[in-house]
């Protein structure tokens, strides 16, 4: 088993001349995946994704929602009783919320497309399961100002077994408008798409190419009607994917990945085309390791480009992919700015969007023996080249909050169940408000046995000898888990 590295966070919020930038980590005793984020009109946030820490599934759809510094407010959870994924997280007017995923929970038991819509405090008015013939993944979605909503993803439901490209789009309730299922003969995927105008869009991803028998990347051009206007491949030796873009006026502006034909590793790879799919500049950097652009995005007002990458390579924590943001000029050239994800477990992201005040937010998550088996993580550049200070050096620095809100779990045996002080400093009392035997599990962020113990009615702990931290308390009964928690001591 790898060493674990020690992992030290730091979180800096800053708030002046209307600049803000944070790194906020969010860890139960689960995995914990940050797969989306939305801004609202008050310069909160919402974040989706997937999380076991809820206890009823081995993994469910989480919404959780933040306030303009990255302050945890509430978190709800959603799906059945499988696995389900939160991909992308929609807003609609501030008022309702949408979350675009993928669900073997309901339906006819493979994974399909997934829709949740709530109201504004996350409570779900619905959910819809798009049954489809195969595997479905859905890896991007949009909504439009007429409330229709896109979804982009692959499906294996093709035949002979291989993936396609698969969008659907459906109305304001999420019912079904139209579905396309198209490709190769090989194997393609959706990634990422773009609205242009009112009435076209432009997806990114990645098409077999059978005269070269590799992979290309691929733009497609299509109609709100569903129709095609045209597909095209992009990139010359070597298997090639489009991850991600945006629009610069009539630029369309995509990154993605190269497999370095020589030694097959992965190389950054960056796309410039015009809204007919000429090819402008293509730009494939190779560096010994892996390289992945994943996510971009317009930063600024000074034509620049920020672009979340995750990495493996010489500038990486030794054995471990990281993850960051880099800034790019306008015409993808390195910008010498960047601030990274380093934790020593392995960092990868999931979205990055452009902010109201000129910076940029991107959550992703930290997959490893640390903080659970998984945590989120947000990160929020400021406008200006104003990134957030991560100290990987002082491990008292750490701030770490957790994902499931306290009424999130609630337990039905336990309902008088009592823990205070909470935050504490010295003496902890738990009194469980039953006369059986409940059992007491308290970890690190390490996942190191704090303090465990079987109990009947009450207990107490002495704390005044802990660092300084977040600690997760798991409540069992007769080795079932009831409750996860947190206890803060200072």
């Amino acid at each position: 088993m790898r060493q674990a590295i020690i992992v030290i966070f730091f979180f800096q919020v800053f708030v002046g001349f209307g600049q803000i930038k944070f790194f906020k980590i969010f860890s139960d005793n689960g995995y914990d995946y940050g797969q989306g984020i939305v801004q609202l009109a008050d310069s909160s946030y919402l974040v989706t994704g997937s999380s076991s820490s809820y206890g009823d599934s081995p993994s469910q759809v989480f919404l959780m929602k933040l306030d303009s510094l990255g302050t945890f407010q509430w978190s709800k959870n959603f799906g059945g009783s499988e696995s389900d994924w939160g991909r992308r997280v929609l807003s609609w007017n501030d008022t309702v919320f949408y979350i675009a995923g993928y669900s073997n929970s309901l339906g006819s038991g493979s994974y399909n497309f997934y829709l949740v819509k709530t109201d504004k405090y996350g409570n779900q008015i619905s959910e819809r399961h798009y049954n489809h013939p195969g595997w479905e993944k859905l890896n991007d979605a949009l909504i439009t100002a007429d409330s229709t909503i896109y979804m982009v993803g692959e499906t294996t439901g093709t035949g002979i077994g291989d993936r396609n490209f698969y969008i659907v789009k459906t109305d304001h309730n999420g019912d079904t408008l139209w579905t396309r299922n198209f490709g190769s003969s090989g194997e393609d995927a959706a990634n990422s798409i773009r609205q242009y105008n009112d009435t076209t869009f432009f997806v990114v991803g990645e098409m077999y190419n059978a005269d070269s028998t590799l992979t290309k990347g691929a733009i497609i051009k299509i109609y709100a009607n569903g129709d095609t206007a045209w597909v095209k491949q992009y990139g010359l030796d070597g298997n090639y994917s489009l991850n991600d873009c945006f629009f610069d006026g009539t630029l369309l502006n995509a990154v993605g990945v190269r497999v370095f034909p020589e030694d097959g590793e992965d190389d950054e790879y960056r796309l410039k085309s015009d809204i007919n799919g000429t090819d402008l500049n293509e730009i494939s950097d190779h560096v010994l390791g892996d390289v992945s652009l994943d996510h971009v995005c317009k930063y600024g007002i000074n034509n620049k480009i920020l672009i979340a990458t995750s990495f493996n390579n010489i500038y990486s924590v030794a054995g471990t992919y990281d993850s960051g943001v880099t800034r790019y000029l306008s015409d993808f050239t390195f910008d010498f700015g960047f601030v990274n994800v380093m934790s020593g477990m392995q960092d990868f992201t999931g979205n990055l969007i452009s902010t109201s005040d000129g910076g940029v937010i991107f959550t992703g998550y930290m997959e490893g023996g640390m903080l659970g088996g998984s945590s989120v993580f947000v990160l929020k550049v400021g406008p200006n080249d104003d990134y957030p200070s991560i100290n990987w050096s002082d491990f008292s620095s750490i701030s770490v909050e957790s994902l499931v809100s306290i009424d999130e779990i609630q337990m039905e045996e336990l309902t008088d169940f009592k823990m205070y002080p909470n935050p504490a400093s010295n003496l902890v009392s738990i009194f469980t408000g039953t006369n059986e035997l409940i059992e007491i599990d308290i970890v690190d962020v390490y996942g190191k046995t704090i303090w465990k113990e079987a109990i009947v009615n009450n207990a107490q702990f002495d704390v005044s000898n802990w660092n300084s931290s977040v600690y997760f308390i798991r409540i069992s009964k007769n080795k079932q888990l009831l409750k996860t928690s947190k206890l803060v001591v200072h």
